[in-house]
C-alpha cells in the first residue's frame, strides 16, 4: 500500500465538505465520474481486481439473491466457490464487511467519518456487489448512507424523493411488509410500484454515487457489474439519548433492581418513584452531558 489517503474528499468529487452537508441534509444523490485518481490505492488492490479474484482469498460466506426478488430479504450465505458459481449463473451476489481484509479499509472508514461529522457510534462497513448483466437491486430504500464506487462494468441507478416517510430507522422494500417499528412510526401507506419521478444515473468504472439515507433506488447493470460500497449507519438522536441515559442509570443501585411484575401493581408505584426521579433530574442535562458520554473524538 502507498501512503495516499482515501478521505471524504476523495469520494465528493468537486463539493467542498460545506456543499456534500449540504445535499446530506437535504437528501439529495449526487454522482462524480473519474475519481480513479483520488481512489487508486483502493481500485488497485489486487483482490479487487476481479469477483473471482475476491472470491479466491475470501474466507467466509457471500450472500446470494434469490433471482425472483434481488434483495437482502431473500438470501442465502454459502461458500465463496459457491457463491461464483452462482454469479456466473446469473445471481446478484454480496460480499460483507469487506473492510475486514486489510486494517486500511478501517483507518479509511473512520478517517471518511470524522470528516463528515458522523458520531462515533457510527457503524461503517464497506460492501462489495457483484452483479451479472440485466440483474439489479429490488426497489427499496435504505436506513444508511451509501458512495457507491463502481469498480467495473456499467450499472444503472434510479432515485427517487421518498414522500412517504422521513428519516426512516429501517429498510424497505417495494411489494414487502413494513418492519412493524417502521409501521407504527410512519402516517402513510407505503407504494406499491416505484415512484415515476425518479432520476437515472450511470455508473462506470471510477464513478461514485452517493445514495442518502430513505432515498427510494433500485438498479439494473448494463453489463457484468462490481461496485465497491462505503456504507455508514450513524445514530440518531434517540441512539444519542438512549446510549447515554442507561449509562447515566446504572449508577444507580434502584435502577438496576430487577423488574418483578405482579397481580397487584405494586410495581407501578415503584416504576412511577424512579420515573418522578428521573424527570426532576432531567431538567439539569444538556447536551453536552450526553456527547461527553458517546463521543471521544477531538472537535
Amino acid at each position: 500500500m502507498s501512503n495516499t489517503e482515501i478521505n471524504l474528499k476523495s469520494l465528493i468529487g468537486d463539493n467542498t465538505r460545506e456543499e456534500f452537508l449540504k445535499l446530506l441534509k437535504s437528501k439529495t444523490p449526487f454522482i462524480s465520474h473519474g475519481n480513479s485518481e483520488a481512489l487508486k490505492d483502493l481500485m488497485s488492490l489486487p483482490f479487487l481486481d476481479s469477483v473471482e479474484s475476491l472470491a479466491a482469498c475470501w474466507r467466509d460466506t457471500v450472500d446470494v439473491f434469490h433471482p425472483k426478488i434481488a434483495d437482502e430479504i431473500s438470501k442465502t450465505s454459502i461458500p465463496p466457490e459457491d457463491a461464483l458459481h452462482e454469479y456466473k449463473n446469473g445471481s446478484c451476489i454480496l460480499f460483507n464487511d469487506v473492510n475486514r481484509i486489510i486494517p486500511e479499509f478501517d483507518l479509511w472508514n473512520q478517517q471518511i467519518r470524522r470528516d463528515i461529522g458522523f458520531s462515533e457510534l457510527t457503524y461503517v462497513r464497506n460492501l462489495v456487489y457483484a452483479t451479472p448483466a440485466g440483474k439489479g437491486n429490488a426497489p427499496h430504500f435504505d436506513q444508511n448512507f451509501n458512495f457507491v464506487l463502481q469498480l467495473e462494468g456499467t450499472k444503472k441507478w434510479w432515485l427517487a424523493e421518498n414522500n412517504t416517510i422521513n428519516n426512516p430507522m429501517t429498510r424497505h422494500v417495494i411489494g414487502h411488509p413494513v418492519d412493524d417499528e417502521l409501521g407504527r412510526y410512519s402516517a402513510k401507506e407505503f407504494p406499491q410500484s416505484f415512484p415515476a419521478d425518479c432520476t437515472e444515473y450511470i455508473l462506470e468504472p471510477g464513478s461514485i454515487l452517493f445514495v442518502p439515507r430513505g432515498v427510494w433506488h433500485m438498479t439494473e447493470a448494463v453489463t457484468d457489474a462490481v461496485s465497491f460500497n462505503f456504507t455508514f449507519t450513524p445514530p440518531t438522536w434517540i441512539d444519542i439519548a438512549m446510549t447515554a441515559l442507561r449509562e447515566k442509570l446504572s449508577h444507580s443501585e434502584q435502577w438496576r433492581e430487577t423488574v418483578i411484575i405482579d397481580d397487584k401493581g405494586t410495581h407501578n408505584s415503584e416504576f412511577n418513584k424512579l420515573l418522578n426521579g428521573l424527570s426532576a433530574d432531567v431538567k439539569n442535562w444538556n447536551a453536552v452531558d450526553f456527547l461527553d458520554i458517546t463521543e471521544h473524538q477531538e472537535l
